[in-house]
């Protein structure tokens, strides 16, 4: 690897940006999104039904939201969506 790669390698572990998505990769439910859940009856189950790569897209977007007014509104159609689809799985 060249010097300017090991450089990026060396930005990315003191920005964060290196570990970022290891939760995602984990699948690891943020605690607001946990908490949300609880608002609306089934959500959670109905998120966990779904496939993994969906839900990681999913926790993706909550990831890298860069204001929590926007992490907070992708939350929140997160849960409501679950909620409301809860009744169409078989």
């Amino acid at each position: 690897m060249t010097q300017a790669g090991l450089n990026s390698i060396e930005l990315a572990k003191q920005n964060g940006s290196w570990t970022i998505l290891d939760e995602v990769e984990e699948l690891i439910i943020p605690n607001d999104l946990e908490e949300t859940f609880k608002n609306h009856k089934g959500s959670k189950n109905y998120f966990l039904s779904l496939s993994k790569s969906i839900r990681k897209r999913m926790l993706t977007s909550l990831v890298l939201a860069k204001r929590p007014e926007t992490r907070q509104k992708r939350v929140n159609e997160i849960a409501t969506l679950a909620g409301q689809t809860k009744n169409t799985t078989p």
